[in-house]
């Protein structure tokens, strides 16, 4: 209990910065930037996960199985390979297709390689449970490269920034803190960072990799599209108010992705170890639960600083009607996503996860068609309504093939009897 507590501070600040990095970036620049600074981070954060292909999931599981350090060092410099040639070869396609916006800025993959290697050593951190080690280098020390340049800046000059310079400051914030993850590792773990090539350990990790690819490609295609269809239909400034509005509301899922965090991996062992389902499940209820009431609490926080604190104000939104409507769309998504989102990750532990090609297709067909349907009549609302329905219909089938695959919803109503473990 006192290292969940622990790496509750942790997240804490952690997301702090987050939020402050996609919000916060809104006060050192005009609102037409913002909007524009809004959807490249969109289209940024799509492209890091195509290139890490899945792996980090992957990694998580099959760390457990390498048998020392030699073994995790072939592991972790394959990894970084696959990431290295998904990454080029999607800024190849990107440039070939002059695709907008992501083609304008060359620093864009530099940022996407650089995060994307950042997230892959990190993970090796979370996979041996050095939960709050993997928080600092993942979720934290960017942020702080980032506002101590960004801020140091600012009270220099005290001008509004355009969008090239918050892209160079991006750059060398993400370069800073791959160069100390990278050191951290080799000299305090005793990870070779460069290990041998191996064919079959590459095809491996394409194999399982890809398959998960889809799974979390798709789900963040589906709350990063709204943006991105967005600008096409209304102004900059309103693409970055509802960015604003969107990346707020996912706040009521922090401590959720604490818990997360905390007991993906423990539960992730349970099923490597052969654990009996009917165990699993009363230590999954637990889970679901603190994750369920977590996100009603910070919900209902949220709600009372719009209506009673003035926050719509203090975040100078100007579209408050819409964007309110859009907030409680949003908001009640995210309460039932936090009570069925782990049926994906239950996909992997069960080794059912090449079934999320149909699963990704179907969401993504989905989510896309939405947008294009509900967006030009009804705007933001639209794009919430859309994001909403293709979310909950993705748990939703993960689901019920977990329940064929396994015969069990992994709920069961005695976790809390006493005596049980």
């Amino acid at each position: 209990m006192v290292e969940l507590i622990q790496i509750s501070i942790m997240s804490i600040f952690a997301k702090l910065l987050k939020f402050l990095f996609e919000i916060g970036t809104s006060y050192f620049v005009a609102k037409e930037t913002y909007g524009e600074f809004a959807l490249l981070l969109s289209y940024i954060i799509i492209y890091i996960k195509i290139a890490t292909f899945g792996i980090p999931k992957i990694l998580v599981r099959e760390v457990h199985k390498a048998p020392d350090k030699k073994s995790i060092s072939t592991l972790l410099f394959n990894s970084a390979l696959l990431i290295f040639t998904i990454c080029t070869i999607s800024y190849l396609i990107i440039s070939l297709f002059a695709i907008k916006y992501l083609s304008d800025y060359p620093q864009i993959f530099i940022i996407t390689l650089a995060n994307s290697l950042l997230i892959l050593y990190s993970t090796y951190l979370r996979s041996i449970k050095r939960v709050k080690e993997w928080i600092f280098f993942q979720d934290i020390s960017l942020y702080l490269f980032y506002f101590a340049t960004l801020g140091g800046l600012y009270l220099f000059t005290q001008n509004r920034f355009d969008i090239l310079f918050i892209l160079n400051i991006y750059t060398l914030s993400i370069l800073g803190a791959f160069i100390l993850i990278f050191l951290y590792i080799k000299f305090f773990y005793h990870i070779k960072l460069l290990s041998r090539l191996s064919i079959p350990k590459l095809k491996y990790l394409y194999s399982h990799s890809f398959p998960v690819l889809f799974t979390g490609l798709a789900y963040l295609v589906i709350s990063r599209i709204d943006i991105i269809m967005l600008s096409n239909y209304v102004g900059l400034d309103l693409v970055g108010e509802y960015n604003i509005i969107s990346r707020i509301t996912l706040q009521v899922l922090f401590f959720n992705q604490v818990i997360v965090a905390y007991y993906y991996p423990r539960l992730a062992e349970r099923f490597i170890k052969g654990q009996e389902y009917h165990l699993i499940s009363r230590y999954n209820t637990k889970f679901v639960l603190l994750s369920f009431f977590s996100v009603i609490g910070v919900t209902g926080a949220l709600l009372i600083a719009i209506k009673y604190f003035s926050l719509f104000e203090f975040l100078n939104i100007t579209y408050k009607d819409e964007l309110y409507l859009s907030f409680l769309i949003l908001a009640f998504t995210q309460i039932i996503y936090s009570a069925i989102s782990f049926y994906g990750n239950m996909l992997i532990y069960i080794h059912k996860q090449k079934i999320e090609y149909i699963n990704s297709s179907v969401v993504l067909c989905l989510a896309i068609g939405l947008n294009f349907i509900l967006i030009p009549p009804y705007g933001v609302v639209g794009a919430s309504i859309a994001t909403s329905i293709a979310l909950i219909l993705g748990n939703l089938f993960q689901m019920g093939q977990v329940k064929y695959f396994t015969g069990s919803f992994f709920i069961s109503v005695d976790a809390f009897k006493k005596g049980k473990k």
